[in-house]
Order: C-alpha cells, then structure tokens, then sequence
C-alpha cells in the first residue's frame, strides 16, 4: 500500500499537478493539506474520474484537508474530538492492512502555523498540538495502530532547515512547538523521512520568496509519524521533489510511504 502526504496549497489553483502526479505515483490514498475551498468547491468529478473516492473536510480561503482513497472509507473524526476547532485541519479514518490484526487509525492533519510567534497566532498552534497530543496518546495507550501524515509546521531539528539562524524567530522552529512534537514522538512515533532516508537536506517546503528552490534554501515541516507495528511495515519512504519544479508549483512537495501489505 502507498500513501502519499502533500499540501498542494490551493486544490483548484493546483488541480492539474495533482492529476499528473497520481497519474504518475498511483498512491491507493492521498493526504491532501490546504485545500483553501469549501466542500462544495472541492473538484470531486475530476478525481473521481481518476478512480479515487474523496473526502473532503474544507473552509473557505484557507485550510482544508481531503483524504482520496481507491477503497471506500469511513470519516471518524472531521475535528480533534473533545476541542472545539472552528477551522478545518484535522480528518480522521481507519484502513486495513492483512499483516495488522487491529484497524489503522489513518489521521490527516494541517496543523497551525503559529507566526509570528508574539501574536495569539502562536498560542493557537501550541494549544492545538497539546489537544492533538493528548487525543494521540490516548490512542496509543489503546494499543491502536496509527498512521499521521500531513503538514505538521514542524522543523523538528536545525538539521531540517537550510538556515537555523533565519528560522529562529519562526513559530515552526520554536523550542515549545519542538517540545510539542517531541513529546507526540516519545510516546511512541517514528519521524520515518528520518528513519528511513539518509542525509540532512530531506526537504519538503521551499518559500516562493527570495527563490527558495532555486537556491536550495529549504525546510522539512511535512512528516509521516507511525507507531511501531506499522514502521515495521514500511518499504519505502520518498520525497517527490519535481512537482516544486513545474510551473505555478505549491510550495511543498509530495511524501509518499510505502508498505507492506
């Protein structure tokens, strides 16, 4: 099974990349980040064409989060339950794999930017990632099997930016957003582009300012986190970085996971 984590940053500005990318990587699910349309808006006819179910969680402008799958799935949680969220980052369902006995918890986040940090911008994101936290942890202390996949706004470490020095003022590099992620690791998650591929330069994100891929000047802050049954399963974890290249490109680039059935 392939799932692939992307955060194509506008669906319909960026419709015809993500056509051209499924027809070429062939993912059995799809984790879609910043929509920016409501659900109505949302190009269904177009996927569905290409074989996919959706389903979409959107907003108006911004945020959004979709989950395209070749098999039917159920929707379990649109919100992080128990946190009353008005905006649109956070999609829940389970999958199947033979060699797991339990359901998979597949979960589908975009999660808050948090800049500038001074603002109550920054208080949002860590009071998200803390209720993210504790429903997380009460899931595994479950014994659940779990998959997390999308755009975390996490560079975890100063190896996962072309710049620490530029990125520490940066509500994604601050030490409580690092505390935040570190604590969901340590109850039991492997940051598998980190396991699973060599070097320090995996990057994710390149800014359209300043041109950022053109310079290399990059961050990885799009993560897949799996508990250990599942990271037992992964074949393969990649990053696609050629759709950053085409022309009116989303700023991030597709990850996919690969596993065993």
């Amino acid at each position: 099974m392939k799932i692939t984590t992307w955060n194509v940053n506008s669906i319909n500005a960026r419709l015809d990349h993500l056509l051209s990318f499924i027809k070429k990587n062939q993912s059995d699910i799809y984790l879609l980040q910043e929509l920016k349309c409501v659900n109505e808006s949302f190009p269904y006819q177009q996927i569905e064409e290409m074989g996919y179910n959706c389903y979409v969680n959107g907003q108006k402008a911004w945020n959004g989060v979709a989950i395209l799958s070749k098999k039917e799935l159920p929707i379990i949680n649109t919100k992080i339950p128990y946190y009353n969220d008005e905006n649109a980052r956070f999609l829940e369902t389970e999958i199947i794999l033979s060699k797991i006995k339990q359901k998979i918890k597949l979960i589908c986040i975009y999660l808050p930017n948090g800049n500038p940090i001074e603002t109550n911008k920054f208080d949002y994101k860590i009071e998200w990632m803390k209720k993210f936290n504790d429903y997380i942890i009460k899931l595994k202390k479950n014994m659940t099997p779990i998959i997390i996949g999308g755009d975390f706004n996490v560079i975890p470490n100063d190896e996962d930016v072309y710049s620490p020095e530029n990125y520490k003022n940066d509500a994604c590099a601050h030490p409580l957003t690092r505390e935040q992620f570190r604590i969901l690791l340590n109850s039991g998650f492997t940051d598998t582009v980190k396991f699973f591929i060599d070097g320090n330069t995996n990057w994710t994100f390149w800014g359209y300012r300043g041109g950022g891929w053109q310079k290399g000047n990059g961050l990885r802050i799009d993560h897949f986190l799996t508990t250990a049954d599942i990271t037992d399963l992964i074949k393969k974890v990649e990053i696609n970085r050629e759709p950053r290249g085409w022309e009116k490109a989303s700023d991030h680039v597709p990850v996919t996971l690969e596993l065993s059935n």
